[in-house]
């Protein structure tokens, strides 16, 4: 079983250690930490519906407004990205263009997911603008709550089978 690097990014505070944490290990705290620099989370996985066995290594990077330096050097090698915001926000969108836009500039090719992540406490504002990334990136949008688990798996899931078959 390969193993493929997956990276969360997004800006402070908008979610990402949740989603991870619900993901790879199906829990969920109201206690906030921010993340500083990397974590590392190892996670295999059969996806849903498939007799496909995975393993993700998914790397939590700190959040910041705009993309650091130290941000690029972390997603060097990676197979693909999720891309989070707080829909909750005024504006949520503008640190999620700036991190899928690097990660597409760093390694173009590579899939990525958005997740609008709050989904149990916001509705999306701006329909329009996600499927304008939709569009720009080539990725599905997943209103994920890594409160409720609502969507995260699947995320997950699809930003896997789009890098299988890309072959990466």
């Amino acid at each position: 079983m390969k193993t493929y690097k997956i990276v969360v990014l997004g800006d402070f505070g908008v979610g990402k250690t949740s989603l991870i944490r619900r993901y790879v290990l199906d829990e969920f705290s109201d206690e906030y930490r921010a993340t500083l620099g990397v974590h590392l989370y190892k996670h295999a996985d059969t996806l849903a519906g498939e007799d496909i066995e995975i393993s993700l290594v998914v790397w939590d990077i700190e959040g910041a407004p705009l993309p650091s330096g130290q941000t690029k050097r972390y997603i060097v090698g990676a197979s693909g990205a999720v891309i989070v915001g707080d829909m909750t926000r005024d504006d949520p969108f503008s640190a999620m263009w700036s991190a899928a836009d690097m990660f597409e500039e760093a390694l173009p090719g590579r899939p990525l997911c958005l997740a609008l992540n709050k989904s149990d406490v916001a509705v999306i504002e701006s329909p329009e603008t996600v499927t304008r990334m939709k569009r720009r990136y080539d990725c599905n949008a997943f209103e994920t709550s890594a409160l409720t688990g609502d969507c995260v798996t699947p995320m997950f899931h699809d930003l896997a089978r789009s890098i299988l078959a890309r072959g990466l």
